[in-house]
């Protein structure tokens, strides 16, 4: 019973370290001038040598960096972060968390099409809600930027879902793993990959200088890359810090440490709750910053909590005592229908 109360209050520790970051990363783009590509880059390097740091400095690195896998996992990670925090810029930090529960619903899409994990009834019935609460979180959007921000948001999903996928199947994601092994591995699979964006992003640029105008203007990835220097601003360099290092890498402790001592379910039950957080922070922010200050209208609140009550039921029937109780019921309406 303690460890899992200790796996509770690291999960909401988890919890809150990413609702402070997201919101410290929307903060640096609007209030700073950061760009939202060098911030993400920066933030996944810092975020990984503090892991490495802390990590077990025998591991075999070389492994590591040879499989396939982990630069596709990384990669994913990676992009999906620049890809959030693009989001910022046009939405909330509250709005854009609340609507990356989409994320939910490509998971078990996807488990069911690559792993044949058949979603249930109650998945199903989640699944539509959830839908549901985003459509109408979306349509409370301005129309200038709704476009933009739902691309940007659905995009992070999709890669986050495939992210969880690929961390089920990665053969280094396994059980005999110790805490500092998991550390270092985590390090440098985010060390190199942000890396490696920095370069990819950066000889892009380079080559959009031979390119023609109007097809730059065209292209949107071409249109918003930012020029070399900007990955070595200082401007982006302390946000990738901060957000990186005391954000990004102690929430990645909590979220391991956690998980290693209860179960991924019990994490996402407090994971689902993320946007709830996020607000607190992001009204705390407003209130002291210039941060635009987030207001919620009654179907915006509607939306919430249908988004999040819909992600908390799917995610309670996936635990023991949910798939015990779906039993029990299943089982009640075969005799009501039996008997009738």
């Amino acid at each position: 019973m303690f460890q899992m109360y200790k796996a509770g209050l690291l999960s909401v520790g988890t919890v809150l370290l990413w609702a402070l970051m997201n919101v410290s990363l929307r903060y640096c783009i609007l209030e700073h001038g950061c760009d939202q590509f060098a911030i993400a880059c920066s933030n996944a390097v810092f975020c990984g040598l503090a892991l490495i740091a802390i990590g077990n400095y025998k591991i075999n690195v070389w492994k590591i960096l040879k499989n396939y896998q982990t630069w596709l996992f990384g990669l994913i990670q990676v992009l999906r972060n620049v890809c959030m925090i693009s989001a910022f810029v046009y939405i909330s930090s509250t709005q854009a968390n609340l609507l990356t529960n989409i994320e939910i619903v490509f998971s078990v899409l996807f488990a069911w099409f690559w792993l044949k994990r058949r979603p249930s009834g109650v998945d199903f019935f989640s699944m539509f809600f959830i839908i549901l609460g985003c459509f109408i979180l979306v349509a409370g959007i301005p129309y200038d930027v709704m476009g933009i921000a739902t691309m940007w948001v659905l995009a992070a999903s999709v890669l986050s879902a495939l992210h969880a996928l690929l961390a089920e199947i990665h053969p280094d994601n396994r059980g005999d793993l110790t805490m500092k092994d998991r550390f270092s591995v985590t390090g440098w699979i985010m060390f190199v990959s942000g890396l490696a964006f920095i370069l990819f992003f950066a000889a892009l640029s380079i080559i959009a200088n031979f390119l023609p105008d109007d097809l730059i203007s065209q292209t949107f990835i071409l249109k918003h890359l930012p020029e070399p220097s900007t990955y070595f601003a200082w401007n982006n360099l302390i946000g990738g810090f901060v957000t990186g290092v005391f954000f990004y890498a102690i929430s990645m402790y909590f979220y391991l440490y956690a998980v290693s001592i209860s179960t991924s379910e019990y994490f996402m039950m407090y994971r689902s709750t993320q946007a709830v957080f996020t607000y607190i922070v992001e009204i705390g922010f407003s209130a002291f910053t210039a941060l635009p200050f987030l207001e919620l209208n009654l179907n915006d609140w509607f939306a919430a909590v249908t988004i999040i009550l819909s992600s908390l039921c799917m995610i309670l029937m996936r635990t023991p005592r949910g798939e015990k109780l779906r039993r029990v019921v299943a089982g009640m309406f075969k005799t009501m229908y039996r008997d009738s």
